[in-house]
């Protein structure tokens, strides 16, 4: 029977490339990736081998064989794909994927082009859902309520990823400005949420910046979490 095991992302947008050293560090101990999880990859357990990993991201419509044909020839081999999300793997001395500024630029534009879709949908709905049961009373209220929060709590991690995917662009970029206001935000959201709670009667009002803080609170206490795991734990293995 074939072993496996599940490795957590730490989420691409904010820590591909320690996703990457650590699919990296596994395939020295004979564990390599099969395919993306929920959250994260399935790993089995295989002959020891030193591969070196890399994602790319892209939109695939006909001319899918022309795309994985030129990873082929350059010596990258398919281990999965999810959606727009598409992992490869290939010996330590392999040409890398992205071997100049643009081609970096491009691939971060690629991977937010799905949040854009995203946000774009979910914001203004979260924003009228709020309007509307701030304006109704009973059961419309109620429904309107439940969507409005349920929306919420979906948005605001989106907005956070988005965030992040976009600093990623931009540094690419050498925005410096943008993306020191990428870092920024996080905290100028939870401030203003607090003053929020303190200051405001309104009780969709409390809730949304309960939300704005809850979620900050949760996505520093992941990335905290995955920083540490891999500063003490992938780089001594």
């Amino acid at each position: 029977m074939t072993k496996t095991k599940y490795m957590m992302s730490g989420g691409l947008a904010f820590s591909e490339q320690k996703d990457l050293e650590k699919m990296h560090k596994l395939s020295l101990e004979g564990w390599h990736v099969r395919s993306f999880s929920f959250l994260g990859y399935t790993l089995e357990k295989g002959e020891y081998a030193d591969y070196v990993y890399s994602i790319d991201y892209r939109t695939l419509e006909n001319t899918d064989e022309e795309y994985f044909e030129l990873f082929k020839d350059a010596g990258w081999s398919l281990v999965d794909s999810a959606g727009d999300i598409h992992l490869f793997r290939a010996s330590p001395n392999t040409k890398p994927i992205y071997t100049d500024r643009d081609t970096t630029i491009e691939k971060y534009k690629n991977q937010v082009k799905p949040l854009n879709l995203a946000m774009v949908t979910l914001v203004p709905g979260t924003i009228i859902s709020w309007l509307i049961s701030l304006q109704t009373t009973d059961s419309i209220h109620t429904l309107f309520f439940g969507l409005a929060l349920l929306l919420t709590i979906l948005t605001i991690p989106l907005l956070w990823t988005g965030l992040t995917s976009y600093g990623n662009q931009w540094k690419a970029e050498n925005k410096k400005g943008l993306v020191l206001l990428t870092k920024l935000l996080p905290a100028v959201a939870v401030v203003m949420a607090v003053y929020a709670i303190v200051e405001s009667d309104l009780k969709a009002v409390q809730i949304v910046a309960a939300a704005v803080i809850g979620a900050t609170v949760f996505v520093t206490f992941i990335t905290l979490f995955m920083s540490l795991y891999y500063r003490f734990k992938v780089k001594k293995a």
